[in-house]
């Protein structure tokens, strides 16, 4: 093999995340890998959504942003309006918009609280056994939360600590 073909082979490498295989490619700029749920035409909430992701290849995604067209995949996979996810991501709409239309990545903040939305809804429908279940505990005032619903929490790290607490003890049968 030659240097460069190696230096490519090496740049395109494989995770093993819970029995399956996930793509990584190079990202152009810097040579690190990204992962393939960042291509072009992927439904990247779904796919963050479906299975655990490591912690680096969610470092990744989130110091590359993901792609803006995510507020659309959250809004249809929760069934919310969008101004629901827009707080969540602490993105104003106009902006939100502008980065849809020109095909552009979030921020890496607002990337960060897509992840985590991913990781809560996956967290519930294992808790509850479906999507369905899941997307209407997330949707529906809590009292454990004092009235507030577990999605509208998510949009810092101590709220979604608060719903990964109240999963824990529905899953394990602790107390609140």
């Amino acid at each position: 093999m030659t240097g460069r073909r190696l230096k490519m082979a090496k740049k395109s490498q494989r995770l093993r995340t819970t029995g399956e295989l996930v793509r990584v490619r190079p990202r152009p700029a810097t040579g690190r890998a990204l992962p393939a749920i960042m291509k072009k035409g992927a439904t990247v909430f779904r796919a963050l959504v479906s299975r655990e992701i490591p912690a680096a290849t969610k470092i990744d995604v989130i110091r590359s942003g993901v792609v803006a067209r995510v507020v659309d995949e959250m809004v249809e996979y929760l069934a919310v309006p969008k101004n629901v996810i827009f707080g969540i991501l602490h993105t104003p709409e106009s902006t939100a918009h502008k980065l849809i239309k020109d095909n552009r990545n979030l921020d890496s903040a607002a990337s960060e609280r897509v992840v985590r939305v991913a990781d809560i809804t996956r967290m519930a429908e294992e808790t509850f056994g479906g999507h369905g279940p899941a997307t209407d505990w997330l949707k529906s005032p809590n009292l454990a939360l004092g009235g507030a619903t577990p999605l509208s929490m998510l949009d810092t790290e101590p709220g979604a600590g608060e719903v990964r607490r109240i999963l824990f003890a529905i899953n394990y049968g602790g107390a609140f």
